[in-house]
């Protein structure tokens, strides 16, 4: 008789209930009555009773009939079963405060502490969380550690552990290889890559950080990791790679399977950084001859600084560091050569010094760190490994510990990738409809929505350099534009100078990118690349070819790539030796943790200590910080208000003050505008635009006659900082095309007070009205009024008042009178 397929239907709702029963023949009678309502049968599983003895306790443990799986006789008869291994439990047992019996469904709480012990949380903070949520449990510690063991038991089954790790992968989509020892099936090296990191690599190739990390697996094998940058300079996992040992063939195994991530044959990483490991650069030069191989700035320091402790006196350490920071961050080759001669010169009585950075460093790598080199490299900001560092740190706090097995490591990166490209989306998203303060000028505006926010901070940190690089390409540098593909000090002067917005195009393609919900496409030229069809036509013609030994032969190749859960593959039988994992002298097995033993220069580093310490805090204290030396002004100028008539003072809430340098009437109606302060070059092109536009051209003939080219002339400049007085913004002359051009009522209060009212455009009585003000008789700032304040006549016959479209009028406030009005017209 065949076996019927079982369908399992959740009835645990109708079992919960808060009701307390007197007697076990109660709660046995509630549970039979309410399994007949919902049509399930309960039976009683398990049940005790209490003797006195210890481990001895009443409780009454129930289940469905379907429960348990049918077991299979040797008899030879054919049989069926009802059983499907249904989980369906309920517990019963007396309430502690002795109200009567209470009703549990166990299936609940294991689903709680399964689901806890898939997040990795901590056994006795799984125990926490069930007395919150269950405050009636009584579950022990030990039950939590033995239920963690039967979920990872049968999470894994009869599978080995390669074989589950293969299974995870597959489930995962991830991109894997791996390769074995040879006449053995022994596990040499294995790679493997996230679809979401494959899809970042091919949309952010340009720079790829590199470097190996211990102790976070039993077997000791290192760990070499692999990542990039976004756009919103956040760090994603390209891939990561178990190896037998460091050399230089193992390397080449690893970065061959990094290219092959690459959709196109021809995409490779513009600049590879890191450490300098020998052998890892040797296969970087192989496989990736046309990168760049940059070294770790940090790195090489802390080991020219170690050295320098060795062989330097205490006087003259922080004087040699000094001028050593000063050949690496030279800006061209001619600095270098100078700042290396100072060194030379204040190394002369240290020669094993000085031999040790030239031979080390400088010699055959100053290419690969020093500024004068590396700043003509797009290399997006990374010149040490940070990142990596920062990414293997959060690896280790996710493992927790260095002995687990390679599903354990591969859960923890899987876990650690989620969040990363969660916060990857999040940035992204931020970058499409979050419009920092500080970048709200339209200088931004063509930026907003299609350059990542990190560009615009980067961006707005280069325009603080404008005012003293002005458009000078020398003083410039260009360092930004080189470096990070942004537009540098002077590219940005040009830009201010005309008033334009900064043009998408001059921003690297790299920033623009803000998005990975992209498909992979292969070229035109590329689609035969990933074609099977003679591959597999050549394997039939093979196999067909062989005799019955060879044929089980490639069957048995064969199904190891189709079949990658029955591999054979096993991880290294014993605890391999590398560079990471040496031990300090007497320490214990069980002290073997996930942290690395320090570097050459941090054992140096821990000898002075102590001292630098106390130094370092004397210095903290005695010298402020970079940021205490920008004392941050506040832009409210109250003692203005005195300069203003009595009968106004009580209407204005306050005034706005801001630089003074020649522009500050402009950065007044740039700041109105909502431009900011900054985009005073913006009101000065507009407002010239206003003097030769076609449509008015005959209305400022009339207005300013001979003095139009008087006009046009003082908004144009030709540099940046102080301007001459025939350049400052004067009234009433710039009143006139103020209001015309932004369609505002400007109010100016001074000695007289006047308002100009907009010539070319329909009145509306909500109109924006602009209100400035002009004190210490050569200085103007933003005046801002109360509700209330006396406004001019909105109601005037506007229309009648337009009729004399050649006569501009000027409004005065009449002093003590308190109201305004229509004074002598400027042209009859």
């Amino acid at each position: 008789m065949e076996n019927l397929p079982q369908i399992c239907v959740d009835t645990t709702d109708a079992f919960m209930t808060t009701e307390r029963f007197g007697t076990r023949e109660e709660v046995i009678r509630w549970i039979k009555e309410v399994g007949i309502n919902n049509k399930v049968i309960v039976i009683i599983s398990r049940s005790d009773t209490e003797t006195g003895k210890r481990g001895r306790s009443n409780k009454i443990i129930f289940g469905c009939d379907k429960s348990g799986k049918h077991k299979i006789s040797d008899s030879g008869t054919q049989s069926a079963s009802k059983k499907c291994g249904c989980p369906f439990k309920i517990r019963s047992t007396p309430a502690k405060d002795g109200s009567g019996w209470k009703i549990d469904v166990d299936t609940y709480e294991k689903q709680h502490v399964a689901d806890l012990a898939k997040r990795r949380v901590a056994p006795r903070n799984i125990l926490l969380s069930l007395q919150d949520n269950y405050p009636e449990n009584v579950t022990r510690i030990t039950q939590v550690y033995k239920h963690k063991s039967v979920i990872q038991k049968e999470i894994r089954g009869p599978r080995s552990e390669i074989q589950h790790l293969f299974k995870l992968i597959e489930d995962a989509g991830y991109v894997y290889w791996s390769r074995k020892k040879d006449d053995s099936e022994v596990v040499r090296e294995i790679f493997w890559a996230h679809p979401d990191s494959v899809k970042l690599l091919n949309i952010f190739p340009i720079v790829l950080v590199m470097d190996s990390t211990y102790k976070t697996n039993k077997y000791r094998q290192p760990l070499f990791e692999i990542i990039g940058m976004t756009s919103t300079e956040l760090t994603f996992a390209v891939g990561f790679a178990y190896m037998e040992s460091e050399q230089t063939e193992n390397f080449c195994w690893v970065l061959e399977k990094l290219k092959e991530l690459f959709v196109k044959k021809d995409m490779c990483p513009q600049v590879i950084l890191t450490d300098r490991d020998l052998a890892l650069m040797k296969a970087i030069e192989v496989v990736f001859p046309s990168s760049i191989n940059l070294l770790c700035r940090f790195h090489i320091n802390k080991n020219v600084g170690a050295k320098c402790k060795q062989h330097v006196v205490n006087d003259l350490q922080k004087t040699i560091d000094t001028l050593w920071m000063e050949v690496v961050w030279a800006s061209d080759e001619v600095e270098y050569g100078q700042r290396l001669h100072q060194l030379e010169q204040a190394c002369v009585d240290y020669s094993g010094f000085i031999n040790y950075v030239k031979d080390t460093w400088l010699t055959p790598h100053r290419h690969r760190f020093v500024g004068a080199w590396i700043n003509r490299v797009l290399h997006l900001g990374n010149t040490t490994t940070n990142r990596v560092e920062s990414a293997h740190w959060k690896l280790k706090q996710m493992l927790g510990n260095s002995i687990g097995d390679m599903v354990k490591c591969w859960e923890a990166m899987n876990n650690n990738l989620k969040l990363q490209l969660g916060n990857i989306r999040a940035s992204f998203q931020k970058s499409f409809y979050e419009v920092e303060h500080a970048h709200v000028s339209p200088f931004y505006g063509y930026l907003y929505g299609s350059v990542s926010r990190a560009a615009l901070r980067r961006i707005a940190e280069e325009l603080l350099r404008v005012d003293y690089v002005g458009t000078n390409r020398q003083i410039c540098g260009c360092t930004l534009r080189t470096s990070y593909g942004l537009p540098c000090a002077c590219e940005l002067g040009r830009y201010r100078l005309g008033g334009i917005l900064i043009p998408i195009d001059v921003v690297h393609v790299h920033w623009r990118k803000l998005t990975m919900e992209v498909e992979l496409e292969v070229g035109e030229d590329d689609g035969s690349e990933v074609d099977m069809t003679s591959a597999m036509d050549e394997l039939w013609r093979r196999f067909r070819s062989l005799d019955v030994i060879g044929k089980r032969a490639l069957k048995s190749r064969v199904c190891e790539l189709a079949y990658p859960t029955m591999t054979t593959l096993c991880p290294p039988p014993e605890k391999i030796k590398t560079k990471g994992g040496v031990k300090k002298k007497g320490e214990k097995p069980a002290d073997y943790d996930v942290y690395r033993d320090p570097s050459y220069h941090e054992y140096v580093d821990k000898a002075s200590q102590s001292s630098q310490r106390q130094s370092q805090s004397s210095q903290r204290q005695s010298q402020p910080s970079q940021t205490s030396k920008k004392i941050k002004l506040s832009k409210k100028q109250p003692q203005f208000i005195l300069q203003f008539p009595n009968h106004i003072r009580s209407y204005i809430e306050d005034v706005v003050n801001v630089e003074s340098d020649g522009n500050y009437g402009f950065r007044v109606i740039a700041s109105l505008h909502g431009y900011g302060e900054d985009g005073w070059p913006m009101v000065r092109r507009e407002l010239g635009l206003e003097l030769i536009d076609k449509d008015r051209s005959t209305l400022y003939d009339k207005l300013f006659s001979n003095r139009l080219s008087v006009v046009r002339e003082s908004l144009m400049i030709e540099s940046f900082g102080s301007q001459p007085p025939e350049k400052w913004m004067s009234l009433p002359d710039m009143g006139y095309l103020i209001a015309n051009r932004y369609n505002v009522v400007l109010v100016c209060l001074g000695n007289p007070c006047m308002t100009f009212f907009p010539m070319t455009s329909s009145h509306s009585p909500n109109v924006s009205i602009y209100c400035i003000g002009f004190v210490n008789r050569n200085h103007w700032v933003q005046v801002n009024m109360k509700e209330g304040f006396p406004l001019p006549p909105v109601t005037l016959d506007w229309k009648k008042f337009r009729s004399h479209i050649t006569t501009t009028w000027m409004l005065g406030f009449a002093g003590r009178m308190q109201h305004w009005q229509l004074l002598t017209p400027v042209l009859a």
